[in-house]
């Protein structure tokens, strides 16, 4: 028997282990790190304790979603919505389970009839707002069919920001720095920011509470961004280092923008993870993203990537 149910913190062991076998180690190593950060930690979280989906057979794990509260608001008022992460099907298991079942000559029934990973989606304990990003087309493909919708305001925006560390690499550190300098000027010509900004450290105060209680009223649909989940996400984080640029003005927050610095691959890359201003403060988001611009040119970075995207939901 195949069996669909909610998850909780007892198969934390068995969705790792199956996480490895299916993403390899250092995914697994990834997830184990950030357990107790995610799941006991999250301010977000109504009751502390993994949240998700597995799909189980003869005692054993073959397929699981984890379900991270959004705090989701819209028209500035709080709706239950889950973000979709870490899903995954172990192949070999799977199959296993589908010819016994047929062996048996049972049938899979209806919560099954569109494979396991929707039949984990469809779960109630996946909550009635589901939300996705950077979902792989053979996810995607399985989301559509069960009724996901794509967001066209969905982007993933890149700006070459060096070439001074990949010409290095080739050509050595004095001629790459030299010829690499010489071609950023030419590349990757910057504005400096219009606005003067701030680097920020600490923890997050009332302050970015006050942004937050403008913000979430003038957008359609927002995240919750009050200094608790500042801090808990970009503060206490097990195993990332993020940078913050503000913008004052009277002496409140007008506008913040956190980004990360990292090596990928031997890569030096940036990424902007969060920006908030007022909806129609244009000029305040401009200066943030130029000064994260400015700071990533100043540590070669060789590219400045932001995921951006109105909303996209899954209605049920």
């Amino acid at each position: 028997m195949i069996q669909v149910r909610p998850a909780s913190d007892g198969d934390r062991k068995e969705i790792l282990a199956r996480m490895e076998e299916v993403s390899g180690t250092a995914k697994r190593q990834r997830i184990e790190r950030r357990w107790d950060w995610q799941w006991q930690q999250d301010p977000r979280l109504e009751v502390p304790g993994y949240q998700g989906v597995v799909v189980e057979w003869r005692d054993s794990i073959i397929g699981s979603l984890s379900c991270v509260p959004a705090g989701l608001h819209i028209a500035g008022a709080p709706v239950a919505a889950s973000w979709i992460v870490d899903i995954f099907v172990h192949t070999g298991l799977t199959r296993q389970a589908l010819r016994d079942v047929k062996r048996g000559g049972g049938g899979l029934g209806p919560e099954l009839a569109k494979g396991v990973a929707a039949a984990m989606l469809d779960h109630p304990a996946a909550g009635s707002i589901q939300l996705g990003k950077h979902i792989a087309d053979r996810m995607m493909a399985v989301g559509l069919t069960i009724g996901f919708v794509q967001s066209a305001s969905t982007l993933n925006y890149t700006r070459r920001v060096s070439v001074v560390r990949p010409l290095q690499k080739s050509l050595g550190k004095g001629l790459g720095l030299l010829l690499g300098s010489a071609a950023d000027l030419a590349v990757s010509r910057f504005r400096r920011p219009p606005l003067e900004l701030e680097p920020f450290q600490g923890d997050f105060d009332a302050r970015f509470d006050r942004l937050w209680a403008r913000a979430r009223d003038q957008y359609p649909a927002i995240t919750l961004r009050d200094a608790q989940t500042l801090n808990w996400r970009y503060r206490r984080h097990p195993d990332t280092t993020y940078e913050v640029l503000i913008l004052r003005r009277d002496g409140e927050i007008r506008g913040y923008a956190v980004f990360m610095l990292y090596e990928r691959r031997g890569r030096s890359l940036a990424r902007i993870v969060d920006l908030l201003t007022d909806k129609d403060d244009r000029e305040a988001a401009d200066a943030l993203v130029a000064g994260v611009l400015e700071r990533a040119r100043s540590e070669k970075a060789e590219r400045l990537d932001w995921f951006a995207c109105a909303w996209t939901a899954r209605p049920r």
